[in-house]
């Protein structure tokens, strides 16, 4: 790509930048969240038709106005937000627009065959058959990586992949990318995962504000010259813990059950408490957060919210009692990407902004402004409708929703998943500052840094059960993958 361009209404989101990639390369590209990452690529993918400059492929310059014309060259490209079609098949997801068939007939002994070979490839067995909406999310993310791998690209860009993936599943992933590597395909991984990066990379372009900032061989750079290029802030300054005062429980959780997915879980979360769950995926960290919450109901035990039992039917009843919730998927259930920044925000509060019969969006402007300040959304517009937010304004936007709540219990599941380090680092600060002010939080996390980061005490959940308790000065990240696979726990 030679001096490529993109323009967007008042803005310029990348500005004139060069960047190649070898044949059986991985080349690393990063920059926090709106630095021009996702929009570079998105032109190599044919998502745009309106950029500047010449793109090149094998030596030669090609026009890459549409997908399809992006896909002729071998361009493959997996989206950090799915692009999967919820309701129907994982078979006619993985086949979508080249279904084998039988004369006029679709061959649906073809289609199971071709769809199982693809999910091989990237370690799924599951019925091809289901809907993409019956599947966990880190199994429709390896789905979106094998409907990508079935048009045998030369070229793969892979935008956070692993945001949805557990650790052994990164691992398989890992396995894959080598594999690629070693027939020759050229791969760009954009990753805010720096670990991630200094494993797999050959070399690593750093962006910021559409800029291209540099290209390095990874051997020749640091973590922390790569953070001092994206945000201009030392990796040291990631987790500065400040003094809280832990008070007495704030939650009590005794003999909870769903079955098939947890059981017989017993805990306590305090006030001013950051209280991690590790888990690998399937371990049901986020089942039990949905119990505790009141989106799915518990077979058997009880819970209490400040010495009174806390029940309902729904999501509302439990808001209503203090417990807020910020889901894993924000793209599907956490946010209403058309509408506005401000509505998303207020949601919660609707009932405290309306009297009598009438909703007042006006009483609400001062917490909007406060939240979108203290969380730096970025444009601090509160009429822009969030799904023109990059990633990262996405997930603060989340975020601020519940705390326009004023919780006293906040669980959060995955909170800085594919947000890059600025991001990370404003969201982190939100939740010390919200634990200094006596909130429980619960903090489900497979960033494993993060965890041993934030956390004063970590429970490992293995198997649908609880299996240790660590406190804040037991924790590494080693030691928290050894419990997590059930190894060091009696």
């Amino acid at each position: 790509m030679e001096r490529v361009s993109k323009r967007f209404p008042g803005t310029i989101a990348v500005d004139e930048v060069s960047f190649e990639v070898y044949a059986g390369e991985v080349h690393a590209l990063v920059g926090e969240n709106g630095a021009g990452k996702s929009t570079l690529m998105k032109m190599l993918a044919g998502s745009f038709d309106d950029y500047t400059g010449a793109i090149r492929i094998n030596g030669r310059e090609v026009k890459l106005h549409t997908p399809t014309m992006a896909k002729k060259y071998g361009i493959g490209m997996i989206y950090q937000e799915l692009s999967l079609a919820r309701p129907i098949s994982i078979a006619e997801n993985l086949l979508a627009g080249r279904l084998p068939r039988k004369g006029p007939f679709l061959d649906k002994g073809a289609i199971k065959k071709q769809a199982r070979a693809l999910l091989k490839r990237v370690g799924l067995d599951l019925d091809t058959d289901l809907p993409i909406e019956d599947i966990s999310q880190h199994e429709a993310q390896l789905v979106e990586i094998a409907k990508v791998l079935g048009n045998n690209p030369c070229i793969l860009v892979m935008d956070e992949p692993t945001s949805a993936l557990s650790h052994e599943e990164v691992e398989r992933l890992f396995e894959i990318i080598k594999t690629l590597k070693n027939r020759g395909i050229s791969i760009v991984y954009i990753s805010h995962h720096l670990p991630e990066v200094f494993r797999i990379a050959d070399r690593v372009t750093v962006m910021r504000d559409g800029k291209k900032i540099t290209t390095k061989p990874i051997a020749e750079i640091t973590r922390e010259e790569i953070v001092q290029m994206m945000v201009g802030r030392s990796v040291k300054e990631f987790y500065k813990r400040d003094e809280r005062a832990i008070g007495g429980p704030r939650l009590v959780v005794e003999g909870l059950s769903r079955f098939g997915f947890f059981h017989d879980v017993s805990f306590e979360a305090r006030r001013g408490e950051i209280l991690g769950i590790c888990g690998l995926s399937g371990a049901g960290r986020t089942e039990l957060a949905r119990v505790l919450v009141g989106l799915d109901r518990a077979d058997e035990g009880r819970m209490e919210l400040d010495g009174r039992e806390l029940k309902g039917s729904s999501m509302a009843d439990f808001l209503g009692q203090g417990v807020a919730y910020l889901t894993e998927d924000r793209k599907t259930e956490g946010l209403a990407l058309r509408l506005p920044v401000d509505d998303n925000i207020l949601a919660p509060i609707v009932d405290r902004l309306t009297a009598g019969l009438f909703y007042s969006k006006r009483r609400g402007e001062a917490t909007v402004k406060r939240l979108i300040g203290e969380l730096s959304i970025y444009p601090p517009d509160p009429s822009r409708p969030v799904g023109n937010l990059s990633g990262g304004n996405q997930q603060k936007v989340l975020l601020a929703k519940w705390l326009a709540s004023e919780p006293k219990l906040l669980i959060l599941d995955e909170p800085t998943r594919g947000v890059d380090i600025g991001a990370k680092m404003t969201i982190h600060s939100s939740i010390e500052k919200l634990a200094r002010e006596g909130v429980a939080v619960i903090l489900i996390s497979s960033d494993l840094p993060e965890l041993v980061g934030l956390s004063d005490r970590v429970m490992i959940m293995r198997k649908g059960h609880f299996t240790r308790e660590m406190s804040f000065a037991e924790c590494t990240e080693e030691s928290l993958l050894l419990a997590a696979n059930g190894e060091g726990v009696a």
